[in-house]
């Protein structure tokens, strides 16, 4: 069962051979999976304002970009997912890997805060235990949006507000933290609340 979640957090547990580590200098997220318990697996879904650079330290991990699948290895360097593709990640059952990644904004080239975008994932993996609600609040707050069959983003993007914004909120869904709210385009960086 995941550790709850505090601000000032920089490392916990997702599940049985899964944690998340914030590092610094350059601020990135690495994922350690040990290969016991469970695979890791993020779904397909998509992001609306950055890209994503990911790289493997140890082991390999099945990366699908707008449907290709690849392995990706240490020797790849960084595999890097362009915002508005969708994309999923998985680990292979009972091997270990080591993943970083860190979020960029292609417009200027600015790093996201990862200890954000990755607290926001995590609140999506444990919040997947336990609740579609509680997940389609994460993707509303955090510039992710689910794989959808229908092509229409305009109409994947109204799901996430409805649901995650209005009905998963009226359920008493909140975000332990404020800060956790990464999409810019809904939350400025300079907006006070």
């Amino acid at each position: 069962m995941p550790q709850p979640l505090s601000p000032d957090v920089d490392s916990w547990t997702l599940q049985e051979g899964i944690s998340m580590t914030v590092l610094q200098n350059p601020l990135r997220t690495r994922v350690i999976i040990t290969g016991q318990g469970k695979k890791f697996y993020v779904p397909p879904h998509w992001h609306a304002a950055h890209d994503e650079n990911h790289v493997v330290i140890k082991g390999r991990v099945i990366v699908t970009q707008d449907g290709v699948r690849r392995v990706v290895g240490p020797e790849d360097g960084v595999c890097l997912t362009r915002r508005g593709v969708v994309h999923s990640l998985e680990s292979f059952p009972g091997e270990e890997l080591i993943l970083e990644e860190t979020a960029s904004e292609p417009e200027d080239g600015s790093l996201l805060d990862s200890s954000r975008s990755f607290r926001i994932s995590y609140l999506m993996f444990s919040r997947m235990l336990s609740s579609p609600l509680g997940v389609m609040q994460v993707f509303y707050y955090g510039d992710s949006y689910p794989k959808l069959p229908t092509e229409f983003r305009w109409l994947k993007r109204g799901l996430i507000v409805v649901v995650g914004g209005w009905i998963a909120p009226f359920f008493g869904y909140q975000l332990p933290d404020k800060r956790l709210r990464l999409d810019p385009s809904r939350f400025p960086r300079d907006k006070k609340d």
